[in-house]
């Protein structure tokens, strides 16, 4: 750890210790190096971090290369990202194409070669939705890794599918997988069951991918004004002091106190940086 290190090396920091992607994480390293202290006691740590970014690129280029210049990462959007997984002909695209608009389904198997990307709106969320092939290739179920909720789609009138997604499950430890079938009358439906063709459940399906995802809404306002009309996002559990953090760094340094209406025991009261926040709370900060 770098000696006298700012509240920006810290921020940054944790950037980079939240990172999931290799692009992110690059990102994340590069703005840790510009906000590394420059005295000598620091230099040691800086040539760590400098080498670590050199490893990262040179994995990146590698990946490249393997990939042929395929796509094998998509940059995440929105709220979240939700990767749709399942065999051919399960109807993702159909799916993609419900909850996004995105798209335009084939009959024709394996007729998605690289991943399709669409934004799924939940009341007033944006949440990134991703096809990935069914080839399931390690580079685009890399992508999966690294989203936040996992839809495991198939054809129940397949049990073979829901086998092999199973298996795949667990080779590949993916983790918050929801289990959709794409069919409303499916004997044998392992979750939830929606018809992507009609846009049966697909309201409901929304709600449930937002309930998985763990997030709290939260809208931030000026004394005098109006709150925001778009939230930020924040995990479940989050805190004023969280709140702070992501809205100006200064916000936490010098803040006073809040004013919540949501939680808070009557609208609009006064609370501290510890305040577990809900979803769809107004905050006030002052700061002074």
């Amino acid at each position: 750890m770098p000696v006298n290190a700012g509240y920006d090396y810290f921020a940054a920091q944790k950037k980079y210790q939240e990172a999931k992607t290799l692009d992110e994480k690059i990102r994340a390293l590069e703005e840790l190096i510009k906000v590394s202290p420059g005295h000598k006691g620091a230099e040691n740590v800086l040539a760590q971090l400098k080498t670590k970014l050199s490893k990262l690129k040179s994995q990146k280029v590698a990946a490249k290369k393997k990939s042929g210049g395929r796509v094998t990462a998509v940059p995440k959007t929105g709220a979240a990202q939700v990767c749709i997984v399942g065999f051919a002909n399960a109807g993702k695209s159909e799916l993609l194409k419900a909850l996004t608009g995105v798209g335009e389904p084939s009959p024709m198997p394996y007729s998605t070669k690289s991943p399709r990307v669409g934004m799924m709106l939940f009341e007033d969320v944006q949440i990134q939705a991703v096809e990935i092939p069914s080839s399931m290739e390690p580079e685009f179920l890399s992508i999966a890794h690294n989203s936040e909720l996992v839809i495991f789609l198939y054809d129940a009138s397949r049990p073979e599918d829901v086998d092999g997604l199973m298996e795949m499950a667990e080779k590949e430890e993916l983790k918050n997988i929801l289990w959709v079938a794409n069919t409303i009358s499916a004997k044998r439906a392992v979750g939830f069951a929606v018809n992507a063709s009609t846009g049966d459940n697909i309201d409901e399906l929304k709600r449930m991918i937002w309930q998985r995802l763990k997030l709290v809404r939260i809208y931030t306002k000026i004394a005098g004004k109006k709150a925001e009309t778009k939230p930020m996002t924040m995990p479940k559990g989050s805190m004023v002091r969280d709140v702070a953090r992501d809205v100006h760094k200064d916000f936490l340094k010098n803040f006073k106190f809040a004013r919540v209406w949501g939680s808070a025991k009557f609208p609009g009261a006064r609370v501290g940086l510890d305040h577990v926040v809900k979803d769809k709370d107004i905050i006030e900060i002052h700061v002074g």
